[in-house]
């Protein structure tokens, strides 16, 4: 018989606290900071990027958060629902780069201030003019979208009632192909990524002919969440934010973030 991937979370998770109960019963007198984190990352580049040192700008944020509280961090890369949904369950101790929903609130503690803020823009052809107040000024223009993703609830909304035009495609490159090719007038995504698509999936004649528009039409906070299922779990949050604070008043947090894409 074979366990799914919540069954296995869900036996692992059950030796895992026996385990932390038999070693906090010898250790009397032991002090309450966690010595090691394992956090569960997915690909996101730039933001989070497994092939390259330190792991994308927000690994290093959380990474160096949580060292400035002495405590280690084991990244364990995996898929990014396997991330969220592992976490949750209580497979891993932590996650970031997620915002708040129902559900998630229910399973996880969030850190006290975001980490950071998603800016969802659009793509453009250049030197065409595609201003816009609201959403709702977009009727009329062909938006493209990847499958399965979220753009606010006022954008699907506004596609639900027919007011905007949307073209569904299987990935953001795809997208961004078509709206080189004029089969599409827009296509979101967030800033830091478009920017950073651009710079390394198009050549420079290609990449010439793309506008990233500077007005968002939604802005995401994204947090650090913690499962509640772990041992200790709070006094992982409180380690996390302490450090995070100290990013903060170093100015280490703003040097880290300027090195995003479009953000200088």
């Amino acid at each position: 018989m074979s366990l799914s991937f919540l069954d296995f979370a869900a036996v692992w998770c059950a030796v895992r606290r026996t385990l932390v109960a038999m070693v906090a019963a010898c250790c009397v007198g032991a002090g309450a900071q966690p010595a090691e984190v394992r956090v569960a990352i997915g690909e996101y580049p730039p933001f989070k990027v497994q092939s390259v040192p330190g792991g994308g700008v927000l690994t290093e944020v959380v990474v160096e958060a949580f060292k400035a509280r002495n405590v280690n961090v084991v990244l364990e890369w995996v898929p990014n629902n396997r991330a969220i949904v592992g976490t949750m369950a209580g497979y891993y101790d932590a996650s970031f780069g997620w915002a708040h929903s129902a559900e998630r609130d229910e399973a996880l503690y969030f850190s006290a201030k975001p980490i950071h803020t998603y800016r969802m823009v659009f793509v453009q052809r250049a030197q065409e003019p595609r201003a816009w107040a609201q959403l709702s000024d977009l009727a009329g223009q062909r938006i493209g979208v990847t499958r399965g993703n979220f753009y606010s609830q006022p954008f699907a909304d506004l596609v639900d009632q027919k007011v905007l035009e949307v073209d569904v495609g299987n990935d953001d490159i795809n997208g961004l192909n078509k709206l080189l090719l004029g089969r599409v007038d827009l296509f979101p995504l967030e800033e830091s990524v478009a920017h950073y698509m651009l710079g390394t999936r198009f050549n420079a004649e290609d990449r010439s002919r793309f506008l990233v528009q500077k007005k968002e039409f939604w802005v995401v906070p994204i947090f650090l969440v913690v499962s509640k299922k772990v041992p200790g779990a709070r006094d992982i949050i409180n380690e996390f934010d302490a450090g995070y604070a100290e990013l903060q008043r170093s100015k280490r947090l703003d040097a880290l973030l300027k090195r995003l894409p479009g953000r200088n």
